[in-house]
């Protein structure tokens, strides 16, 4: 099911109304793993399942990142906006160094040489093919877990393991 962060409450809330639990709610969107969501929800909002591009939580750079976000804003999940602007960064600082300039062609000389190992997202690292595109960047699944989200997938990645089915909202406390 996709849905943006206000489809996503209602429909939870219609769940809820019509006291219809399903097994599972699997999205491909960001309505169900925003923070809002999670708030906005509290108990309600365990157990969507989301696949999305997003960080491998084992990873050192990933650990040093989560640290920093809840330094700065507590009780924040990280998320995909975070991780790939943080990349972007790195990337760029990490082009700007090598080019030894700001200039434009040897800045995209640099970018198309790009091999960042030491990342956040899922997957080997960063590094560009011949179309400009990170080919080697792998999807995750994410669940809610207390106002918390868990990778579940891959396994590489993963920090918990799927709950499946869900629990029913009727026994939730």
């Amino acid at each position: 099911m996709v849905s943006r962060l206000n489809d996503a409450i209602l429909i939870t809330r219609e769940l809820v109304k019509q006291r219809w639990s399903p097994m599972a709610i699997l999205s491909m969107g960001p309505g169900w793993y925003e923070d809002q969501y999670l708030n906005s929800l509290g108990k309600l909002s365990d157990g969507p399942m989301s696949f999305v591009p997003w960080y491998d939580p084992n990873k050192k750079l990933s650990k040093q990142l989560e640290a920093a976000l809840a330094k700065v804003h507590p009780g924040a999940n990280l998320n995909t906006n975070h991780i790939y602007t943080f990349e972007a960064l790195l990337v760029a600082a990490d082009a700007y160094k090598r080019a030894g300039s700001a200039d434009p062609k040897a800045l995209a000389d640099a970018i198309r040489k790009t091999n960042i190992t030491d990342n956040v997202s899922v997957g080997p690292g960063i590094q560009f093919n011949e179309k400009g595109q990170n080919d080697k960047l792998k999807n995750s699944a994410i669940q809610n877990r207390g106002g918390k989200l868990v990778t579940v997938a891959p396994k590489t990645a993963s920090n918990a393991k799927p709950q499946l089915p869900m629990t029913p909202y009727d026994k939730r406390g």
